[in-house]
């Protein structure tokens, strides 16, 4: 009698586990999860790339750093060639000569003075300055004229000046300046005058050189120009 009931039981609890709802889901939902787990489908396609956002606001200027150590000495440099001999740098050559007093003469050397130029492709600058004078005549001229060893430049042209009259009762007393260049002129002793005679077209007239102040001539050896 006790085994028979031992056999019906198993029977029931085999019946129960063929036939319960219950079970079936519960087998199936986990069916469902292992196979969502074991299959992975293929990757996506890239996606295109976004909008470049809008620049942001400057930062503020960082503080500033603090000075560094000073680094070690570097190592001595390797001594240099010895450089070509130089030449010694030109220094101006040039005189003045001074005097002061009237010359009446209405032409002629008024005064020279002897300048020695050091080299043959260089010019000699001139300068006059000094006191001239033309009066007692109407419409008359006088010139005022550089000359080179008793002659006018040629190198380009003459370094002069004129001092012209409309009426004879007018007396002129002016400061005179003359300056200019002269090219083609030879290495050594040049004596370098001012002189005064008349303007080409005109008679001789009443000429004065120097007066209430002191006359000079001031020479300089120059490099040719450009």
């Amino acid at each position: 009698m006790k085994g028979k009931n031992y056999t019906t039981l198993f029977l029931f609890f085999l019946f129960v586990s063929l036939h319960c709802p219950a079970c079936d889901a519960k087998n199936a939902l986990s069916a469902s999860k292992n196979s969502n787990t074991c299959l992975q489908g293929p990757p996506g396609l890239p996606g295109s790339n976004g909008v470049n956002g809008r620049n942001g606001l400057p930062g503020r200027d960082g503080r500033d750093g603090e000075k560094g150590l000073a680094g070690a000495p570097g190592p001595r440099g390797v001594k240099g060639e010895v450089g070509r001999s130089g030449q010694d740098a030109d220094h101006r050559n040039w005189k003045q000569c001074a005097w002061k007093g009237v010359d009446a003469r209405n032409n002629g050397l008024i005064k020279d003075c002897q300048f020695t130029k050091t080299k043959d492709d260089t010019a000699l600058r001139v300068v006059y300055q000094g006191n001239i004078y033309l009066g007692g005549c109407g419409s008359c001229c006088k010139r005022w004229f550089i000359t080179f060893n008793g002659a006018e430049c040629n190198g380009p042209l003459p370094i002069d000046a004129a001092l012209w009259l409309r009426s004879s009762g007018v007396a002129n007393h002016k400061h005179g300046a003359i300056e200019g260049y002269c090219n083609n002129i030879h290495k050594g002793k040049i004596r370098v005058g001012i002189n005064i005679g008349n303007c080409p077209g005109y008679g001789n007239s009443d000429g004065h050189t120097g007066w209430m102040t002191v006359s000079r001539l001031i020479i300089e050896e120059a490099p040719r120009s450009q």
